[in-house]
């Protein structure tokens, strides 16, 4: 095997890995929005929590974040409110 060849083969393996890498960074990222997403959830009422995830399916992962995000900073302030 040349040294052009052994360079070949290096760099083949080594877009392999990077490809590798790059779906389990992808599965990483998934998986950390889910969390995050599950996270949210539990902070806001189960009502707006299902109604937000309808919205979902529309919007896409990054609005529905945002979404759950400002619904569960005004939540506690709700609760807060409601007993009083």
């Amino acid at each position: 095997m040349s040294k052009i060849e052994r360079e070949r083969a290096a760099l083949k393996q080594a877009e392999a890995e990077l490809e590798e890498r790059r779906k389990r960074l992808e599965e990483m990222e998934r998986e950390e929005v889910e969390r995050e997403l599950q996270r949210l959830v539990k902070k806001v009422s189960p009502e707006k929590a299902i109604a937000l995830l309808k919205c979902a399916v529309d919007l896409g992962t990054k609005r529905a974040l945002e979404a759950l995000q400002s619904a569960s900073v005004g939540a506690p302030e709700k609760a807060q409110a409601e007993p009083a």
